[in-house]
């Protein structure tokens, strides 16, 4: 064998040729630099970290040269069973000394985390490969890279003229004795002590573990660089045009522009927040910076990503959230044709590497980091001092809230800057903030009552409310004439459950009332998204019935509105979703007093819904102002009881209070299941039948199946519905969701229409 025989993966990988390992080694090394020169680090820090991360990036993968690995890549050359990386630390710890224990730590774990205590788990270095063990697993692997010895010396030789490194290679036959790190860093219970008894700082290895990671990835999808971070201060001028159009700035907007370090904005919906905080960003910018912007739905996060794509360099903006390879695909499916999967895939990729530096995801991704989940070490490098913005910081369960307050004072603490906002932001919700982020007075940016136009902004007048008794759905046939009797008024209808508002739709179809769109969470990802982009385009739907998932950051101007009840922070948001410039007179929002549906387990608290319509009772036209009142009146008491002790819980996580203290490196911990607990999650359903736009019946499984045939997995995987886990287990004991083992998805025969989304009350003809 030669040195042009030596593969780093198959040649039946993404060329006819495959990639060498030389080809590998010598691009995730040069894309190592590029990842580091884009860092928000000093000087001095990165001629810390340049040569070591280097040399990690140029010998992780030298064990890759062992003949059972080469055989494993050829045709029936079967699966070797021994991990490439523990032999690439014991080369790398026996030809380049230079390296420290965090450069070959990081060698050694780039793949698997360190072994678990009294269990051996699939994600974990194996033990009995390890040369700790009294076993003859480890001579064996020895003597398999020694088998490719003179492809081995030859393929570290040109990688040293190719890359400029000397290697210790005098007498180097491919015979190791050891992966030059003590076995205690390998051990959980041990590790902190011998990392202190040799002077090692765990936060360091991990950031070095972090950045060959990144690198090794970003390298295997080919890329060569990464983007440079833009100076947002430079695109201020495109911000202003997009956002401000022939408008005038308002004063709020330019002070939120000159604050200085953390700061909280509370402006009214369609005020132009959005702008005010990224003026706020382009002031507390660092030289290399980066720029995260959170927001609660993916909704709301694929608007935001468009928006932002128009005014900073399209190379810099990056959208994380659970689904955003489906989003991008649809994006780009027109412009790159038969590519759109693997560029949706690629990009989707890149958002969880250091590769763009702005981003627009929701908080899970930066608790995601605070709490060690997968991952977590590449929040060491970029965000240090990053801006982080927390729009609508009132839709999130006190829980939420807890983790997100106890991150941003470790953010901080990485010399990050912070700036929380929403429109319906309670008195003791700013007072967290302010408090635990120690946020000057003069940080709090609102309209200002004493300025002319600031107070335009404050005394708008946009929406006339108006209590009915009785339920929405035993109103509907007032809404319907409503809609009958003016058949150019936009109608707005929001509903607290998906069943309710698949009732409402239902019910207007069966009346003739047609052009309407439902927006909720129960749609598979490929007509969510033709959803979004109707009710977001120059023509939306003149009827337009939705759930909770319309309320945050959606631009969307309604006529009027009806709703179900709400408390008034969620209500404020509905009725944002109507007149939202106040450019019109103030349009009337109904509140229904009551519930459409009876459960045992309301989604709001009662207590808040009830002090909030009783409050409204008492108003007619709304400014504003009132709304803050009504807001501060029903929250008087902030948080308490249960919704008090789960605040503190997140707030006083161990895990991020005591972050470096809690620091395993090499590990990271099932992070979502702390977070959700035993809350609701998701498990997605792909419906055996579906009913398309036009009432015609098709076969979502034949389509599912014949995707996976033409290996289009992300275009099979948008036909699935998300559900919540309790829905799960009852339509499973019902008979209407079971296993295929065919496809390895769960099938239901519950009904799924393109207009109605899923239906959890009716099913087809069972065919399972």
């Amino acid at each position: 064998m030669s040195i042009d025989e030596l593969w780093a993966k198959s040649p039946k990988g993404k060329s006819k040729q495959g990639e060498s390992l030389l080809e590998h080694s010598i691009q995730t090394a040069q894309i190592s630099q590029s990842v580091l020169a884009k860092l928000p680090l000093s000087i001095e820090t990165r001629a810390q970290i340049e040569k070591t991360i280097f040399l990690c990036c140029a010998l992780h993968d030298v064990g890759k040269a062992a003949r059972g690995f080469q055989n494993s890549l050829r045709p029936a050359g079967g699966i070797w069973g021994r991990r490439h990386e523990i032999l690439s630390t014991a080369v790398a710890a026996q030809i380049c000394p230079e390296l420290n224990v965090a450069g070959l730590f990081a060698i050694l774990t780039h793949h698997k985390s360190i072994p678990a205590d009294n269990e051996t788990t699939e994600r974990c270095l194996p033990p009995e490969q390890l040369p700790f063990e009294e076993t003859n697993v480890w001579t064996e692997m020895v003597n398999d890279l020694k088998a490719n010895s003179i492809p081995l010396v030859e393929y570290l030789k040109e990688l040293s003229n190719e890359l400029g490194i000397e290697w210790n290679l005098d007498r180097f036959d491919g015979n190791v004795s050891g992966v030059g790190v003590s076995k205690f860093f390998l051990n959980r219970t041990y590790q902190r002590e011998a990392a202190l008894r040799c002077g090692e700082d765990l936060r360091w290895i991990s950031l070095m573990r972090g950045l060959l990671i990144t690198s090794d990835h970003l390298a295997s999808a080919g890329e060569e660089y990464i983007p440079s971070v833009p100076v947002l201060s430079d695109q201020v001028p495109n911000i202003r045009n997009i956002e401000l159009g022939e408008k005038k700035i308002l004063p709020f907007q330019e002070r939120c522009g000159t604050l200085n370090g953390s700061g909280i904005l509370k402006a009214p919906t369609g005020s132009g927040k959005t702008l005010a905080m990224l003026l706020w960003a382009t002031e507390n910018q660092e030289t290399n910076g980066r720029l995260f912007y959170t927001l609660p739905y993916t909704a709301s996060i694929n608007a935001m990503y468009k928006r932002l794509s128009k005014m900073f360099p399209q190379d810099s903006v990056g959208i994380l959230h659970h689904k955003n390879a489906a989003f991008l695909f649809r994006i780009y499916e027109s412009e790159h044709s038969t590519k759109a999967h693997e560029f949706a895939k690629s990009l989707a990729s890149l958002a969880r590497e250091l590769y763009f530096p702005i981003k627009v995801l929701t908080p899970h991704q930066i608790l995601r980091v605070a709490l060690r989940g997968k991952g977590w070490e590449l929040g060491l490098a970029e965000f240090p001092n990053a801006c982080f913005i927390f729009d609508e910081i009132h839709a999130y369960d006190p829980l939420i809230v807890g983790l997100i307050v106890a991150s941003a004072k470790w953010l901080q603490l990485m010399g990050a800057k912070i700036l929380v906002a929403s429109a319906t932001m309670p008195s003791f919700l700013e007072k967290i903030f302010r408090d635990e982020l120690q946020i000057p007075e003069c940080n709090i940016v609102e309209p200002d009552p004493t300025n002319e136009k600031d107070k335009i902004v404050r005394d708008k007048k946009r929406h006339k409310v108006q209590v009915i008794e009785g339920s929405l759905i035993s109103n509907l046939e007032n809404i319907i004439n409503d809609i009958r009797c003016n058949p150019t008024k936009k109608v707005l209808i929001v509903c607290n459950y998906v069943a309710t508002s698949q009732e409402v739709c239902k019910e207007l179809s069966k009346q003739g009332i047609q052009d309407f769109v439902l927006l909720h969470a129960r749609f598979n990802s490929q007509d969510r998204y033709c959803i979004e982009e109707g009710i977001t385009s120059k023509n939306p739907p003149r009827v337009l019935v939705a759930t909770q998932a319309v309320e945050v950051s959606l631009d969307i101007d309604y006529d009027c509105g009806y709703t179900e009840p709400a408390p008034i922070d969620a209500l404020a948001q509905r009725f944002g979703r109507v007149n939202r410039k106040g450019e019109r007179e103030p349009a009337l929002v109904t509140v229904y007093e009551q519930q459409s549906v009876d459960t045992a387990r309301p989604i709001y608290d009662p207590k808040l819904v009830h002090d909030t319509v009783d409050l409204l009772k008492m108003q007619g036209v709304l400014s504003e102002d009132n709304l803050v009142e009504i807001l501060n009146s029903v929250y008087r008491d902030g948080y308490c009881g249960d919704l008090l002790e789960r605040y503190e819980r997140g707030l006083h996580h161990p895990s991020i209070e005591n972050f470096d203290e809690n620091i395993i490196a090499g590990t990271y911990n099932d992070w979502i299941e702390e977070i959700i607990e035993k809350t609701d999650g998701q498990i997605e359903v792909l419906p055996f039948k579906a009913i398309d736009e036009n009432g015609v019946e098709r076969s979502l499984y034949d389509e599912f199946v014949s995707l996976q045939r033409k290996h289009e997995y992300l275009g099979a995987r948008m036909l699935l519905v998300p559900i919540r886990v309790t829905q799960f287990f009852v339509a499973k004991q019902k008979g209407t969701i079971r296993r295929d083992s065919r496809i390895d998805e769960w099938v239901t025969t519950l009904m799924y229409s393109s207009k109605l989304g899923l239906d959890l009350k009716n099913q087809f003809e069972s065919i399972l």
